[in-house]
């Protein structure tokens, strides 16, 4: 089990609630490739620049309060699972919103190489071709025996 990978998983929520642009982008590769459903219709960030234009958006459709509240991380290979509920309050609308959400990353060399977040969870366990029933969930506050 990679529970390096869980840790820096839970490092880059932490980074993204505190919106701290580029201790999110330290946890990256240079040619990450994410995919978000906070845009109509979703959306892809390549890179690092990518990335900061992510934030931007989230930023200017959620303003600074938009944060994600893990509920489980899961271990799937060269791959991490993250169940959560994205909280948040429409910029324009003021509408208080809660969706819970799915998020694969791929991880080469201790950075994130890949990420896409999924509205519907299912949808994010049969694109990694499991179920989770297969799964062990890890809790988000369970100490991981890691150095950080």
């Amino acid at each position: 089990m990679s529970l390096e990978n869980v840790q820096r998983h839970r490092l880059a929520i932490e980074a993204y609630n505190a919106q701290d642009v580029e201790a999110f982008i330290a946890l990256c590769d240079p040619s990450i490739e994410g995919h978000s459903v906070l845009g109509v219709g979703g959306a892809v960030y390549d890179g690092h620049d990518g990335l900061r234009r992510f934030f931007s958006d989230a930023g200017d459709a959620w303003g600074d309060e938009i944060r994600g509240e893990a509920e489980a991380f899961f271990d799937v290979g060269e791959d991490t699972l993250a169940f959560y509920v994205l909280h948040g309050r429409g910029s324009q609308s003021g509408a208080e919103v809660a969706m819970p959400l799915a998020q694969v990353v791929r991880w080469r060399d201790g950075l994130v190489i890949y990420f896409k977040v999924y509205p519907d969870r299912e949808d994010a366990l049969r694109d990694l071709g499991v179920s989770e029933d297969e799964l062990e969930p890890i809790d988000p506050l369970a100490d991981l025996g890691l150095e950080e």
